[in-house]
C-alpha cells in the first residue's frame, strides 16, 4: 500500500489548536489518487513569516492564509516529493472566526486548497476558479465538512 509522508513543522509562537498530523494526512489522501509514495512538508507559521515568504516569492507585501511551493519530482524510485505548504495559523483562525466556520473545517479547507495548488490547480481565471472551487467543495463534503463555497 502506498503512503503519504507528512513532514509537519510547527513554527509559531502559539501552537494550540493546530490539527494533529493524522488529520493532515486524512485530508491529503482525499485529494491524491495514490499510485506512488508521496512526501509533503507542511509548515505552520505566524503572520510575519508568511508575509516575508509572500513578498519574496510572490512579490506581495502582505500575510496570506496559505502558500504552496510545488516540486512534484521523484526523489527516489517510487517516492514523489509534492512540495511544501506554508499555513498561517493566525490568519486561518481569524478567517474561521470571521466567517463563522468550524476551525478544523477551515484547516482542512486551507490544506486541501494548498495541495490542489501543489498539483497544478489555480484560480487566476474564472474557469480555473470554478474548477478549483468545485473540487474543493466535493472533497470537503466527502470528509463530512460543509462546502466552503456556495
Amino acid at each position: 500500500m502506498k503512503k503519504i509522508i507528512v513532514n509537519l513543522q510547527i513554527c509559531c509562537i502559539n501552537n494550540q489548536h493546530i490539527p494533529e498530523k493524522y488529520l493532515f494526512k486524512k485530508w491529503i489522501k482525499k485529494i491524491l489518487h495514490i499510485k506512488t509514495n508521496n512526501i509533503i512538508t507542511i509548515r505552520i507559521v505566524d503572520k510575519s513569516e508568511i508575509k516575508h515568504l509572500n513578498l519574496m516569492f510572490r512579490g506581495q507585501n502582505k500575510a496570506t492564509n496559505v502558500l504552496s511551493f510545488p516540486f512534484n519530482q521523484y526523489v527516489t524510485i517510487n517516492y514523489k516529493l509534492l512540495g511544501d505548504l506554508v499555513l498561517c495559523k493566525q490568519i486561518i483562525e481569524k478567517e474561521a472566526y470571521t466567517y463563522n466556520k468550524k476551525l478544523e473545517s477551515h484547516w482542512a479547507h486551507m490544506t486541501i486548497h494548498g495541495v490542489l495548488h501543489l498539483l497544478g490547480y489555480d484560480h487566476k481565471t474564472t474557469k480555473e476558479t470554478y474548477i478549483m472551487k468545485k473540487i474543493e467543495n466535493k472533497i470537503m463534503l466527502s470528509l463530512n465538512y460543509k462546502r466552503p463555497y456556495i
